[in-house]
């Protein structure tokens, strides 16, 4: 396949990166993330995409700092394609051919690195083993992090398939397996390559880059003594143990073989050296301890368990109430669950959610900003801290602080809150804060962290939002729309697109992209929906007459209250609308269902004021009876005076003073 070449609709050829015993490698374009890819083509044994549909689906799941992303499976004249990121850097093959020299802290650093992708890997269900781990298939990356790339996905989808060997680097069991199938005569010692062959992997390749040397074979011994004199013993311990011939002899996993490498430095002789000079001085003081401790060690250790199983259930209990819109209530538990564990964030956080949801904004930021950040008995370098940073900066968005939201994002960042989300929303604010290039590149981070595309349109359209492009900003959220499986995610478009139209004064248009969001979505995702319908009703009401648009906004706003998303405006709004509809007996029904639920105040006793004149003048004159009307209005007047601030004026009030007039100069009541 040349460059130029076009594979389907979406991916372009640039360059063939490679070949390999996997298959292979081009560099591509991909015409709708906008972004180059790498396209592998699967060497070995065909196999249908579809009957793979739950491995396939493991894959495109993955999600890790040190593998790249998984983004599709191709199937195209009977060839299988994998499309993943593309990873900027170098591979350690090329640092060594530049002869990179590592220190022994780089190389710990590397291998603890690989060793989470690898831990991540071999625990899916069915284990992914990568079977090729080389220095070529590692990549450096401009941060200095590692990348483990170009892992076996056609022995991870085909148990049929052999994985290959290169020599210094593959496992005993995996290379006589290999040369086992190339063979006429069975060698038969091992059954089956399991996730200890990836660690012999890890260790020979360690092996290469710390002493520039590569084992030429499994039966080539390393030279232990030279690498513990480019490193130390405990690191050639280390390795020395991961490219045990048995496989039983090495570590038993990934994990065991992380903590191996953190605990290098503790093994060193001078550590060693230096806890034995700090343990002489401690072993009187030990010797008279001993007792005290023996005793009250163990009512110590059952107090914090104690004290930490209650803090866990006051937590769970915070959760179930903001779930359940109890706020009071899961604000008081919260005071609870510091007041037990004053450390933990995770109580500060439900509380934060708490106040995010109730659109108290303000509330949020300072809470984060004062009661977290200025908290001296928290450790804020809990993972915690990311998500409480998340919750500030989405409250800049939504009140529309974005030079302090990208600040906040950025606080995030530096507690390590790398999720495809945080990058997408960061992208977002960016680009309101006018830094249009920043955000693209916010945008890519995303997509390398497997934001998914329904996800990249809505962000482009957010972008082309903040530009001052409406028409491609629409199509972009419409293609999200068209695409996306989460509901929250499409309720946003919808409300954007709705947004777009607004600005335009298109007040139609308005309308029906929110009836269609309202036919499309979740009702649990309607709530905003129907709010936005509900005001864009009133406004063509307004401007027409017309009560097709009243009876509307009236269903809109029962819907509102049967699905429990009421507040006092929505009461307030359906009794203005069943009134001017003539429903008098519903709109008195809501009007004292608000009285029971709210409490008093003038502005209810203005409706029921307004309501009894609308019902006496449907009555003959003599049939008219006020007294209701006087008590309602003596009522409003008297809240009225006491709500009344300082230059607050209700224009309502004044009309209904003019009627009483009326009412009073007609007879219709003795004064």
């Amino acid at each position: 396949m040349r460059s130029g070449n076009e594979l389907s609709d979406t991916y372009q050829i640039i360059r063939k990166l490679g070949e390999g015993g996997g298959g292979i490698v081009y560099l591509a374009y991909h015409k709708r993330l906008r972004k180059e890819v790498v396209l592998k083509q699967i060497k070995g044994k065909r196999f249908s995409v579809a009957d793979k549909r739950q491995e396939v689906d493991i894959l495109k799941n993955l999600n890790h700092s040190y593998l790249p992303q998984v983004l599709d499976f191709l199937t195209i004249d009977h060839e299988v394609y994998t499309v993943m990121s593309y990873i900027p850097g170098k591979s350690f093959r090329q640092l060594l051919k530049e002869k990179r020299r590592f220190s022994q802290g780089e190389l710990i650093r590397y291998g603890m690195q690989i060793c989470s992708a690898l831990n991540y890997l071999h625990s899916q269900n069915p284990p992914v083993i990568h079977g090729d781990i080389k220095p070529a298939n590692i990549m450096l990356t401009p941060q200095g992090n590692i990348c483990l790339i170009d892992f076996n996905i056609s022995f991870f989808l085909d148990e049929n398939a052999v994985l290959g060997y290169t020599d210094g680097y593959t496992s005993p069991e995996q290379y006589i397996i290999a040369l086992d199938k190339e063979s006429e005569r069975s060698i038969g010692k091992y059954a089956k390559i399991d996730e200890k062959a990836d660690l012999y992997s890890v260790g020979a390749t360690l092996y290469h880059l710390a002493t520039g040397k590569k084992l030429s074979g499994y039966k080539d011994r390393l030279d232990r003594e030279y690498l513990a004199e480019r490193t130390s013993e405990a690191f050639a311990q280390v390795i020395a143990k991961s490219v045990e011939i048995d496989p039983k002899k090495r570590f038993q996993n990934a994990f065991e073989m992380f903590l191996a490498f953190q605990n290098v430095a503790k093994k060193d002789w001078r550590y060693q050296a230096l806890l034995r000079r700090q343990k002489a001085v401690r072993f009187g003081l030990l010797i008279g301890m001993a007792g005290c401790l023996a005793i009250g060690g163990y009512g110590i250790y059952r107090i914090r368990a104690e004290r930490v199983t209650e803090y866990n259930r006051l937590v769970a209990q915070q959760e179930e109430y903001r779930e359940n819109k109890e706020y009071d209530r899961q604000e008081e538990v919260f005071e609870e669950a510091v007041r037990i564990l004053p450390t933990s964030l995770e109580s500060y956080y439900q509380n934060a959610c708490a106040l995010f949801e109730q659109e108290a904004y303000e509330d949020c930021i300072s809470f984060v900003e004062y009661d977290v950040e200025e908290n001296e008995k928290l450790n804020l370098m809990q993972e915690r801290m990311a998500d409480l940073y998340y919750l500030a900066a989405e409250s800049h968005m939504e009140l529309e602080e974005y030079e302090e939201a990208v600040e906040a994002f950025e606080k995030l960042f530096q507690r390590g809150g790398f999720h495809q989300v945080y990058y997408r929303d960061y992208a977002v604010a960016l680009a309101y804060n006018g830094e249009e290039n920043e955000a693209e590149k916010a945008l890519n981070e995303a997509i390398d962290l497997g934001l998914g595309e329904d996800s990249v349109y809505y962000t482009r359209g957010e972008i082309k939002k903040s530009l001052g492009k409406p028409e491609e900003a629409v199509q972009d959220f419409r293609n999200c729309i068209e695409i996306s499986e989460d509901a929250k995610l499409k309720a946003r478009a919808y409300v954007l697109i709705q947004d777009l139209y607004e600005e335009q004064g298109r007040d139609l248009d308005q309308r029906e992209i929110l009836n269609e969001a309202r036919n499309a979505l979740p009702m649990e995702n309607q709530m905003l929906i129907l709010q936005r319908l509900v005001e864009v009703d009133l406004k063509l009401a307004g401007k027409s007459g017309e009560n097709s648009y009243l009876k509307e906004a009236s269903d809109a706003l029962l819907t509102v209250i049967d699905q429990g998303w009421d507040s006092y405006d929505t009461y307030n709004n359906l009794v203005i609308l069943m009134q001017k509809q003539g429903n008098l007996s519903d709109a008195e029904t809501y009007a004292k269902e608000m009285l029971e639920k709210y409490g008093e105040d003038y502005n209810i006793y203005k409706r029921l004021a307004f309501l009894e004149i609308d019902k006496q003048e449907q009555k003959q004159n003599r049939q008219r009876d006020y007294r209701s009307f006087e008590e309602y209005y003596e009522k409003a007047k008297k809240w009225y005076q006491e709500e009344q601030k300082e230059n607050d004026t209700d224009s309502e009030m004044e009309l209904l003073n003019q009627v009483y007039q009326q009412v009073v100069s007609g007879g219709w009541l003795s004064e």
